[in-house]
């Protein structure tokens, strides 16, 4: 019997592996495709990968900014689809040895919870095996959802995976269905390397979500109306047809467009059709109690699959805390009040903590403190002028609670304010740190002037 198996072996997967073979634990894992899961094969890293391509052919456009002058230069989607295997194999490569070197047992295949110690695993030569833990951590992920008549069928109408996996060649024309966040970043890419892209979104903005706000919405559409990208809010897809290797789509506006292909980026739903014994909710999400415990005290369930944010670094996360949870007898709960959110599309955008929509929910009023990239020095010295910071205080005592950041760096800027948040510092405190100059981080000392000195102009 083995002291846990983990079922999945995406980042949640990875991280308890990794946190488990730290602990000393004898780990089997259950993996019916690539190690890595959606996030390494198929969306975080291959989306990020196009994304400086995209963002690179903006920067050769900058060149003559520094006296580079390129006339003439070629696009080769086909090649970057090359690298982006390459580099996401080595990474998976990279995983592979890990467990080799540790003697972990990989079963290729198809894993179903059958008892509270027993795992069946359907394994990719037909055959059936059974194995036994005394934990199992379930981590098997989610898979693209579609909608109404919309069903994918690989060629004309394609999700996100299909995108990552088989799209080799970028079409002339395509249309995303959804301005959520795969729907935004892969409709960049695709601009940007020359495709006519159409985004259909049945809400009334570009990530139409609680914690984005509608002034990021707004800033992002103005810079897509300067790209081959044409929106369309309030507007869903009446009807459609295939025909002469071409797709016509009927809108709810009934404006008829002609593109290629569909690319179906609406969401993503939890993979636990085979969980049969293991408590789920109306939307197939497990059940799972603040320790990530299931029905059963010794099966956890992690990533995806719970009604969690779907996020690789949640999933790294709540991996964290179920392995503490099993091995160790106080146990912890989990808290995703400090988690950060960064999109990768025309521009990064980052969000932690509340905006002013959802601190008003919780009754507390807000200030806000703003500055633009335009006159951030390091920005400009980029030719990245573009963005802002717009930092959110409890007006009440001042103090941090939540951050919007656009433009150049934000991913990796708002960790900086999530510390910010967890040591609860003011506008005060944020304004007198020493900051490097020039550096990014200055435009936190100029986000918060207003309210730690006063204003310049009143």
């Amino acid at each position: 019997m083995y002291d846990l198996i983990i079922i999945g072996m995406g980042p949640g997967g990875y991280e308890a592996a990794l946190t488990a073979l730290r602990k000393g634990l004898n780990i089997a894992i259950v993996e019916k495709d690539k190690l890595g899961g959606n996030c390494l094969n198929r969306a975080c890293i291959p989306t990020k990968y196009f994304r400086v391509g995209a963002h690179f052919i903006e920067k050769i456009k900058k060149s003559e900014n520094y006296g580079i002058k390129i006339n003439d230069y070629n696009l080769d989607y086909t090649k970057a689809w090359e690298n982006k295997e390459k580099a996401i194999s080595f990474l998976r490569k990279s995983l592979e040895q890990l467990l080799l070197s540790k003697k972990v047992p990989v079963y290729k295949g198809i894993g179903k919870v059958i008892d509270k110690n027993k795992v069946e695993v359907l394994l990719n030569d037909g055959r059936k095996e059974i194995i036994e833990g005394k934990y199992i951590i379930i981590a098997t992920g989610s898979y693209p959802a579609s909608v109404g008549n919309l069903v994918p069928d690989g060629n004309y109408i394609i999700t996100t995976e299909d995108y990552m996996d088989k799209l080799t060649s970028l079409p002339e024309s395509v249309l995303v269905v959804g301005a959520g966040v795969a729907g935004c970043e892969l409709s960049y890419i695709m601009a940007s390397y020359g495709v006519n892209v159409y985004i259909v979104e049945m809400m009334d903005r570009l990530l139409p979500s609680k914690i984005i706000s509608p002034e990021i919405s707004k800033y992002l559409l103005r810079k897509f109306k300067t790209t081959n990208i044409k929106t369309y809010f309030n507007t869903t897809i009446k009807d459609f047809n295939i025909k002469d290797q071409k797709v016509e789509v009927i809108l709810s506006n009934d404006e008829k467009i002609v593109v290629d292909k569909i690319l179906l980026t609406i969401g993503r739903k939890p993979n636990t059709g085979l969980m049969d014994i293991i408590e789920k909710d109306e939307k197939g999400f497990i059940k799972t109690d603040s320790y990530l415990r299931t029905n059963f005290e010794n099966i956890y369930a992690i990533g995806d699959v719970v009604n969690s944010p779907m996020l690789a670094h949640i999933a790294s996360y709540e991996a964290k805390v179920a392995l503490h949870n099993i091995t160790e007898e106080e146990k912890i709960s989990v808290d995703y009040s400090l988690t950060p959110w960064a999109i990768f599309t025309a521009y990064e955008i980052a969000h932690i903590g509340l905006n002013e929509e959802e601190a008003k929910e919780k009754g507390i009023d807000v200030e806000s403190g703003y500055y633009p990239f335009s006159y951030n020095e390091k920005a400009i010295d980029e030719s990245e002028p573009e963005g802002y910071v717009r930092l959110y205080f409890n007006k009440e005592n001042k103090k941090v609670i939540g951050a919007d950041i656009v433009g150049i760096g934000a991913s990796e800027l708002i960790h900086q304010v999530a510390i910010f948040i967890k040591e609860g510092y003011t506008a005060k405190d944020i304004h007198e740190f020493i900051y490097f100059h020039p550096s990014l981080s200055e435009i936190f000392a100029f986000a918060t002037y207003d309210l730690a000195v006063g204003k310049l102009f009143r």
